[in-house]
């Protein structure tokens, strides 16, 4: 009879412990399941964070050519106004050109 109570208590204690180990397999799953969730995540901002990227370099691209071709298009206007005989030669012939052929 002792030993049948031993074993019963033998047998509720490995019970117990292996309650306590699906718990803690049960913990573990839901960290994993959080944690995979969280990195999903995190590959959607890096995705959209590239994206992001490559939009802002391309419109900073777009930018710095448009910079580039007005400060060319002011030097160039800046040259016609210092050297003023040909801009003004310029503008005679557009003028001629535009009523020479009703005069």
């Amino acid at each position: 009879m002792a030993q049948l109570k031993e074993n019963d208590l033998i047998v509720q204690r490995e019970n117990e412990e292996i309650a306590q180990v699906e718990t803690q397999i049960a913990e573990l799953q839901a960290r994993r399941e959080l944690i995979l969730e969280r990195r999903d995540h995190a590959v959607v901002a890096s995705v959209e964070l590239k994206s992001s990227a490559k939009q802002l370099l391309k419109t900073a691209a777009e930018k710095r050519k448009a910079l580039a071709e007005k400060k060319l298009i002011r030097s160039r206007w800046l040259v016609d106004m210092d050297s003023g005989d040909i801009a003004w030669r310029r503008i005679i012939c557009l003028i001629w050109g535009m009523f020479g052929e009703e005069i």
